[in-house]
């Protein structure tokens, strides 16, 4: 189940047309099929159809990237345009190269250039505050495979950014401890997610009182709903 952690949904939606039955005129014969994985032939649509279906993985992951890491500042204004430009360059380049090529190549080609462009996406991701996504995904990864030797005290790791931190990866150890010790959270509306933002790393507009355990999940921040969540399927 770890690898629903961060599964690249992208991908699965970028292959949608690929797999439901469509219906095309066969340009020799006249006669109507019904046939699945179709080239882009098989569509009447223009090439610029073909470059945003192509680029849709690149947009979704644009999504998901800003949803679970938001920890980037205002370079965020100069790396998505910029890895854009690189996505949309390589998928120019993708359908030159692949225009010539037999059904299995050519979709093996494009399955190739499609994570390129999804690495790419995640590779170029800046962070201003945190490390980098791949090690935030390897500690998220860490954390929750060290589940059984989560302590109580992980709950009073040290959290910002500012100080001195105890160990690599304390938020999401605190998130594991929070969800395996989240029975002894007092309910009475004097705890705090994250401790209260003590030391002003969270938005300051964000709730961070929790008066029910299900109002925990809503409070986390990115990555840290998805180790909920991963915890909450597998450690019920």
């Amino acid at each position: 189940m770890l690898i629903l952690l961060f599964i690249p949904y992208g991908l699965l939606f970028c292959w949608i047309p690929f797999v439901f039955p469509y219906k095309f005129v066969c340009k020799n014969c006249s006669n109507r099929f019904t046939n699945k994985t179709p080239s882009f032939a098989n569509f009447r649509v223009n090439t610029v159809l073909k470059v945003l279906l192509a680029l849709l993985p690149t947009l979704l992951m644009f999504y998901i990237l800003i949803e679970l890491f938001p920890y980037t500042g205002l370079g965020r204004i100069v790396a998505l345009p910029f890895i854009f430009i690189i996505n949309l360059t390589i998928i120019s380049l993708g359908f030159i190269i692949t225009r010539n090529l037999k059904r299995h190549r050519y979709f093996m080609a494009w399955f190739g250039i499609i994570l390129l462009t999804m690495f790419i996406s995640t590779a170029l991701y800046p962070q201003e505050s945190r490390p980098h996504v791949f090690v935030q995904m390897g500690y998220g990864f860490s954390a929750i495979k060290q589940y059984d030797q989560a302590l109580s005290t992980d709950l009073d790791l040290v959290l910002s950014t500012n100080s001195k931190r105890d160990v690599k990866n304390p938020e999401e150890r605190y998130v594991v401890a929070l969800y395996k010790y989240r029975d002894q959270i007092p309910l009475d509306g004097t705890y705090h997610i994250y401790r209260d933002n003590e030391n002003g790393s969270i938005p300051y507009w964000r709730n961070t009182i929790v008066n029910s355990l299900d109002e925990i999940p809503s409070r986390l921040i990115g990555h840290h709903k998805v180790i909920w969540w991963v915890l909450k399927i597998c450690r019920k």
